[in-house]
């Protein structure tokens, strides 16, 4: 019995040379041939070859389009690096023969700023921006960039207010304070931080500053041996040297409280020929000092006078002027109360308020206290308020500083449109009577503006002079010449002329 197929075969195609293929022949027995499985093998394989072309043209696609974005990135991309701008320079002025920084900025102080690892540090920091956040960081040699250890807000007067502990497991002996705001302006302060040394016993009260008195009794040393007193240290210059007794002991001496880092601290005794050490705790309590300039506002080229007290006993104290570090504007020394004072002539070139930072280079007790530097503000009027054409003018002024050159400008100042004109010098008071001369030419007015300005003071005043015509017949009168600031003046000298020939030609020098 033949069964037959739900599906009609299709013809076989004609093998190459143009011989059809045969019909396949039914097999004996009625049944019908089945396809080899090879057939149906072949077909599954051309999908799978189908659906792998489709995948690679998608590939080659998506990486033509990636390859067409990054050749119109780099077409847009600039052909060379944009030079970065130089840095624009720090004014810089001199006092009591040092050459400074005059540059503002925020600036920070640190109470204390020599501490021992694991105690409390303040900082305190004016000039910031209001209301805005910082970022308080440590940096030592060895941390590189710093690590952060607090952070705060800048106060509605600019102030910064905030406090951290030293990381116990601090070992270097000196470190940075960085106050960073959003912007990456950075005010930074220098910290102490020495380590500790044992403990001992201190008779009576073990608490104090330096500049005040301990009660010590001490055993352990060689008879009459001398034994140097050092305060959270054992180098360096000793507090005080005593001797011990025939025992080898020290019984209630009076000894000087030395610098320390504040807070828990150590008396440490040490024997000269035995190198025997007995240490005493002690609570070091911090300093305050004080400063106050006098007076508080004064004019540039005016003398200021700088005092202080609270500092630690004839320690040199280093004062700074815009900063808490850096070059020193000027050097004192306390004296055995801890006061100081010093005077210095505030330069030419400070402008408004400034801040000066006096900090004891032993204790590293640090305090701020400000000035003001107030503008010069001359007067200053021509020798006729009316002149005709040829009428010779001088000046007369007051208020400028003391023996400055002032220069005169026709139509403006000194770096606005003016031409100079004519100059003089103001006497030891900053005044001037018919000094400098200008002849009032032909053909302007009906109104003259002389404007005057301090050499060293850029103070600033003007004079103004009305012109008439004159009655009857035109005068004329030239302009005068170009005038040139004389060497009397500050001026460039100017070069003898060189002789010459009749005719024109230089004339030989005969030696």
């Amino acid at each position: 019995m033949t069964h037959n197929r739900s599906k009609a075969k299709p013809p076989t195609q004609a093998p190459p040379g143009g011989m059809q293929r045969p019909p396949a022949q039914a097999p004996p027995g009625g049944m019908q041939r089945q396809a080899p499985p090879g057939r149906k093998q072949k077909k599954t394989s051309w999908k799978s070859v189908l659906g792998a072309a489709v995948v690679l043209v998608i590939l080659w696609q998506v990486i033509h389009v990636v390859a067409q974005t990054q050749s119109h990135h780099a077409a847009k991309a600039p052909s060379s690096v944009t030079k970065a701008p130089k840095p624009t320079p720090t004014p810089t002025v001199t006092i009591g023969g040092r050459r400074i920084s005059a540059g503002g900025g925020p600036v920070i102080i640190l109470n204390p700023g020599l501490v021992n690892p694991g105690g409390h540090v303040e900082v305190i920091g004016s000039g910031f921006p209001v209301a805005t956040p910082v970022t308080i960081a440590m940096r030592t040699a060895r941390t590189g960039k710093g690590t952060v250890v607090g952070h705060s807000r800048v106060t509605r007067n600019g102030m910064v207010i905030a406090g951290f502990t030293i990381p116990s497991s601090l070992t270097a002996p000196k470190a940075t304070v960085i106050v960073t705001e959003p912007d990456g302006t950075q005010a930074t302060a220098d910290l102490a931080t020495p380590g500790g040394m044992g403990t001992a016993t201190i008779a009576g009260k073990a608490a104090g500053h330096p500049g005040d008195t301990a009660t010590v009794s001490a055993t352990g040393f060689g008879p009459g041996e001398k034994v140097n007193v050092y305060w959270g240290r054992v180098s360096g210059p000793p507090a005080a040297t005593l001797t011990a007794d025939p025992t080898g002991s020290i019984h209630m001496a009076a000894v000087p409280v030395g610098i320390a880092p504040t807070g828990p601290t150590t008396m440490v005794l040490v024997g000269q020929k035995t190198h025997t050490t007995a240490t005493a705790p002690y609570l070091m309590l911090g300093l305050y000092p004080t400063t106050t300039p006098h007076p508080y506002a004064v004019k540039a080229g005016h003398s200021i006078t700088y005092t202080g007290s609270g500092f630690a006993p004839n320690e040199p104290v280093v004062v700074y002027l815009n900063a808490s570090h850096g070059t020193p504007a000027l050097t004192a020394t306390a004296d055995g109360t801890g006061h100081f004072a010093v005077s210095f002539v505030v330069p030419f070139g400070l402008r408004g308020a400034q801040r000066l930072t006096a900090m004891g280079t032993q204790s590293r007790a640090t305090v701020t206290s400000g000035f003001t530097v107030l503008p010069y503000m001359p007067s200053a009027q021509a020798s006729t308020y009316g002149a005709m054409p040829g009428t010779m003018l001088t000046f007369y002024a007051n208020g400028f500083a003391a023996n400055e050159v002032v220069l005169v400008y026709l139509g403006g100042g000194q770096g606005k449109a003016g031409q100079l004109v004519t100059a003089f010098r103001v006497d030891s008071k900053g005044s001037a009577s018919s000094a400098g001369q200008y002849l009032v030419p032909s053909g302007v007015g009906p109104q003259l503006i002389f404007t005057m300005v301090g050499q060293e003071s850029h103070g600033t005043a003007r004079a103004k002079v009305s012109v008439t015509a004159p009655p009857g017949q035109q005068v004329t009168v030239p302009p005068q010449k170009p005038y040139v600031l004389p060497p009397s003046l500050g001026g460039k000298p100017t070069p003898a002329p060189t002789p010459s020939k009749p005719g024109g030609a230089p004339a030989k020098t005969h030696r």
